[in-house]
This record gives C-alpha cells, structure tokens and sequence, in this order.
C-alpha cells in the first residue's frame, strides 16, 4: 500500500502525515508541499491512496486529483480542507472520502475504512521497519516482528543504520556493548543473535535477508522497507522529525548527520 499526502503548509502536512501513520503505522507515508513533485513521484511509485489538500498555491487538490486520476483510475482520492464548500466537486470525481481538518487519527482511519477502491498489498519487500523515533520492526503484515532476545533487535537495527554496507562483527560488537571495555568477549553470543535472526527470517520467508562474509555481515535493502533509506534517497524527506532509533545511544552518530542534512534542505 502507498500512500502519499500533498499539502502546501508544512504543518498541516507533518500533521497530516503523522495521523496516517499512526493510524497505520506498517504502511509507507510519502509527503509532498506541491502537486507539481507528488505527480513526479506518481511516475515512478504509483500511489494507492492521496491525501490531498484542497486549497494549494499554483495547483489545487482538485486539479491534482485530475491528473493522477489520469495516471491511475482506481487511486483512492481522500481530499483534507477546512472549507466544506468543496465536498460537491470533491464527490464529483468519485472521491474515497473528505476530512475536515484538522486531520485526526479517528478521521483517517475512517476514511481508510472505506475505501473506493480495495487496495492490495504490494512490493517485494517483507519487513517494514521505523528508524524516526523508536526502533521497530514488523512484517507486512504491520504485525511487530519478535525476536527471541531483545539484542537481536538491536542487532538488525546496526545493520539496518550501516545501510546495506558489510559491518565486521568487531565493529558490531562495539556498538551493542559500547559501554563496556571487553565488547570483544561477547562473540559465542553474537552467534546466538545471528542464529535467532536467521531464524525469524526463515518464518518470514526472506532468509536471504541476512548476508554474512566471515567475520562481517549486513543485510540485503531490497527486502526492507525502510524510512531511513527513503529519506537518504531523497524519496521523503518529511518523516525525519529530529529523532532516530531514539532508544539505542550508537544511534545518535547518524542522527548528527541526519540533522546536518535535514538543516541543509
């Protein structure tokens, strides 16, 4: 399932954004402040869902809706206003729904709850994981994902902040046991870690997941849906709210850089 949200005022579109998520927080949220990159983006990453502010500068929700209903006839138009004025033209186009702001959790998931057009999962990724905020993993079902040991979530989440690049177990170590002097001498419960992740890959279909070299690892991106690496792509630069894997201390290296990019955009 994509979804995208357009609005031309960042709070109304952060706020928005955030009710979606939480509303359905397994799903992929893409934000955009003008029509003229949400349909660039709807070249590419065709959107089963759009959220669409009524009233932006140089295009409206309503022409929007127009043009990626061209591209896609079965996209799911929700239109968010504060004007009730519009809901004849927004029904006119056979819109899923229409939310008054403020957006609310209660109001998204209603209007996903009713949706036009049925939307199926898709994509070839299996697990869907969250950096921005606390660390968390599910399957796509957006059923959180267990592990046997709560390290092993940690394990994934260094991987997952490596970016696809090999981490030597050394390195690895240093990280999960940064705080004591021996980090080395934890190697036989390494192991453990990668066999309780291999484990749970196996259950979820994506064994090949897990890349392990002697003595390095990493993970294959392709099976991850992941917002740290769309935000790193430039694919949605709006869910980075200044936090990152807020419960691991390692983190907070990416989160300086993630910091100095955000101040640059």
């Amino acid at each position: 399932m994509n979804i995208i949200a357009v609005d031309d005022e960042k709070l109304a579109l952060d706020g928005c954004i955030s009710a979606v998520k939480k509303a359905k927080p397994e799903v992929e949220v893409d934000g955009f402040r003008s029509g003229a990159e949400a349909l660039e983006f709807a070249k590419s990453y065709k959107p089963d869902i759009a959220f669409l502010d009524v009233e932006m500068r140089s295009m409206g929700g309503i022409e929007l809706a127009h043009r990626l209903q061209e591209m896609n006839p079965s996209v799911n138009i929700i239109f968010v206003t504060g004007y009730s004025e519009y809901m004849k033209e927004a029904f006119s186009l056979y819109a899923s729904g229409y939310i008054m702001k403020p957006v609310t959790v209660a109001k998204v998931t209603d209007a996903l709850e009713h949706l036009r057009f049925p939307v199926k999962e898709s994509g070839n990724y299996k697990l869907k994981v969250r950096t921005f905020g606390n660390f968390e993993v599910f399957d796509k079902e957006g059923i959180p994902v267990n592990f046997a040991y709560s390290r092993t979530k940690e394990l994934l989440a260094v991987l997952i902040d490596a970016n696809g690049a090999m981490r030597t177990f050394e390195q690895i170590m240093e990280d999960l046991w940064m705080d004591e002097d021996d980090a080395g001498s934890h190697s036989s419960y390494l192991r453990n870690l990668f066999a309780d992740m291999q484990r749970v890959f196996a259950e979820l279909d994506c064994s090949n997941a897990l890349i392990r070299r002697r003595g390095a690892a990493c993970i294959d991106r392709n099976y991850f849906m992941c917002d740290y690496f769309d935000y790193l792509s430039g694919r949605d630069v709006s869910q980075f709210a200044g936090e990152y894997m807020s419960q691991y201390s390692w983190a907070e290296m990416t989160l300086g850089r993630l910091m100095t990019l955000s101040d640059d955009d």
